[in-house]
Order: structure tokens, then C-alpha cells, then sequence
């Protein structure tokens, strides 16, 4: 006997936002797509008005269209303010014909194109991170084979040396040899597997807080918007916090010259139904990084998570690309974003399974 899916799951699970309204244009359903779009609850969105959600004249008079004749509509490319940000959506209004009467309830279908964009984006990114890291790693074995060879000459010398000014010379071989094998194995990345364990994702974050305040020059200003409901999540806790801190690590730097000193927010919430690397999640946790430096450079912005690609004088340009290879190491993606007008990194870290993450 074949298994039949209810039409609850399929709505459920569709990555298009759905909102269906009555006749007096409250909201009488929707579903995952639409919590996250909107980012709030259903409990919050059933029975308001559609027009307090999307305040747009052109969706309006299509809506009005539906619910005096069977009509379909389908609007591209338009501007929805959200809460937090704005984004560009694509809609499809549509009758419900189940209804009789004149007055119709509509159904509207809501396709975030940043969502459709983000994604593209996030696929070309690594694609081209790793294939630049396969070439980085090959490049890198090459360099090591000479590099042990320079230094191994370095300290035969010391024995035959004995000159002070001509030993520190060999000393300084030795240690520059030592510091270019840390930098390519900085390259080719971490091949230690990680231990994944239940880690409270606001210990990890106060952590790296603790780090970079414990030594710090000028005043940091933290700004803390976390979500307490929060479960735990499986990360490795000691790459996690290197990933966050190479993040708030380059805020910091990058608001060395504010004489009032840096300014970082750290953001916590939950997501549902996020696709990474062309695979969909459905509960996700979403941190974010913000803070009010000068921003990153247009010309930078679509590689910073390149290796060896840094708009600072004497960066190496391997944090955020270690961050990134951190955190796709944990099926997770990190994003440059834009907050209130404010650089922002989004770290989106899945959930493995309801179960697991012991989510009500």
C-alpha cells in the first residue's frame, strides 16, 4: 500500500511563502515560508490584516481584482519592508475558487528573490573557494618540500657557526622557515576532525567576548541580542569560537581610527527552511556580526572569503576564509550582509534533525 502525503506536509515544506486571506482581508493561514519571510510566528500573523504586513497599493488592487472575479496575477520584482531589512519579492495573487459569493479569500504566493540571489551566490562562492583551495594546497605541499630543506640546511650552519652575528642570522632562517610552514598549513586548512558536542551557541559568543575585551587597547561597546529560547546545537565548541572570533577580530580592526572606540552586535534568532549548498533545511540558527566600520569595498565584497584576499595593509587574508571553511566543515555557510546600514557577517548553522535539537 503506497503512503499518501497530506497536503499539510506539502504546504509545510514549500520554500515559497504562503498567505492565504478572507474576504475582510485577515490572514487566515500560512505557513513555514511565511514565519521566516516575515519572521515571525503564525500565532502572531493569523487574523492581521494583510495590509499591515504588505502595505503595497499594486498588491492591493490585485487582491481587489481576485475577490470580485476567478483572477490570477503575478507581480515581479517588488520592494517589501520588512522589520528588519527590506527585500525584493516576486508575488502571485490568485482566487481561491472553494469560496461562493461574490467576496473571495485570496491566495498569495510570496518568492523572495534575495533568497533565489543568496543562493546563486552562495554556490558560485564555494565552488570557486574550493577550487582555489584544492589549488592552494597543492601549491602549498610544493613549498613545504624546499621549506624543510631550508631550514634543515639553516641548522647545519649553526653547528659550524661561530659568530654571534652569523648564528642570529641562522636563528632568524630557522624562524622564518618555521613561520612560512604555519602560514601554509594555515592554507591548506584544518584536516582534524571535529568533536561535535551540545554547546550553548551564547557561552561560545560571551567567550570570544571575554577574548577580545580582556586585552583591548580602546573601549569595545557589545551590543547583545539574543534569543534565550534557543537549544543547543552540535558544533565543535573550540572552531567555533575561531571561526566567531576572526569575525569580531576584523570589526574591531577594521574600527581601529573611531576615537570612540569599536562597536559590535552579536545577534542570535532561529530560521526555518533555509537551503545551503543546495540542500534545505528546515530549522536553522542564524548569528550575526555587526558593526559600524567603514564597510567592505565593492570590489571586495563578492571575494572576501577568498584565500589570501584581505583589503588591510598587512592582513594575510586567511581568517575569513578559515571562518568560512569552519563553518561549511559544519554544513553551515557564512554571508556578507547588510544590517540597518551596518556591516554584518550571518553565520546560518543547521540543525541536524528535530530530535536532535530538541526543538518544541
Amino acid at each position: 500500500m503506497q503512503a499518501t502525503v497530506s497536503d499539510e506536509a506539502v504546504l509545510e515544506n514549500l520554500e515559497v511563502a504562503i498567505v492565504v486571506i478572507d474576504s475582510d482581508r485577515l490572514i487566515q493561514r500560512v505557513n513555514l515560508a511565511a514565519e521566516t519571510l516575515f519572521e515571525q510566528s503564525r500565532n502572531y500573523l493569523i487574523g492581521k490584516h494583510v495590509s499591515s504586513l504588505i502595505p503595497l497599493e499594486q498588491v492591493s488592487k490585485c487582491i481587489d481584482e481576485c475577490q470580485s472575479h476567478d483572477s490570477q496575477f503575478t507581480l515581479r520584482e517588488l520592494s517589501l519592508e520588512l522589520p528588519f531589512r527590506e527585500t525584493l519579492v516576486d508575488f502571485t495573487i490568485s482566487s481561491l475558487s472553494t469560496n461562493m459569493g461574490s467576496q473571495k479569500s485570496v491566495l498569495l504566493e510570496i518568492n523572495s528573490i534575495n533568497r533565489i540571489s543568496r543562493f546563486m551566490r552562495e554556490n558560485n562562492q564555494m565552488e570557486r573557494v574550493n577550487s582555489f583551495r584544492l589549488m592552494m594546497r597543492g601549491l602549498a605541499h610544493e613549498i613545504k618540500n624546499p621549506l624543510g630543506g631550508i631550514r634543515g640546511a639553516a641548522q647545519l650552519l649553526q653547528r659550524e657557526l661561530e659568530e654571534p652575528d652569523q648564528v642570529e642570522l641562522s636563528n632568524i632562517l630557522v624562524k622564518e622557515a618555521d613561520r612560512l610552514t604555519r602560514l601554509v598549513d594555515r592554507v591548506m586548512g584544518s584536516r582534524e576532525s571535529f568533536n561535535l558536542v551540545p554547546c550553548n551557541i551564547h557561552e561560545i559568543l560571551e567567550h570570544v567576548v571575554e577574548l577580545v575585551t580582556m586585552n583591548a587597547e580602546n573601549q569595545i561597546q557589545i551590543v547583545r541580542e539574543y534569543d534565550p529560547t534557543l537549544p543547543e546545537i552540535d558544533v565543535d565548541r573550540e572552531q567555533m569560537i575561531q571561526a566567531v572570533l576572526n569575525i569580531v577580530a576584523n570589526a574591531i580592526e577594521a574600527q581601529q581610527e573611531n576615537s570612540a572606540g569599536a562597536k559590535i552586535g552579536l545577534m542570535t534568532q532561529f530560521e526555518r527552511i533555509v537551503t545551503i549548498n543546495q540542500k534545505a533545511h528546515r530549522r536553522v540558527l542564524k548569528i550575526r556580526v555587526w558593526d559600524e566600520g567603514p564597510g567592505v569595498s565593492s570590489q571586495l565584497s563578492g571575494l572576501i572569503f577568498d584565500p589570501l584576499v584581505t583589503g588591510k595593509p598587512n592582513g594575510s587574508g586567511l581568517g575569513l576564509s578559515i571562518t568560512q571553511e569552519i563553518v561549511q566543515r559544519h554544513e553551515g555557510i557564512v554571508q556578507l550582509d547588510e544590517y540597518q546600514g551596518r556591516t554584518c557577517f550571518s553565520i546560518y548553522l543547521p540543525y541536524p534533525s528535530l530530535e536532535k535539537s530538541r526543538i518544541n
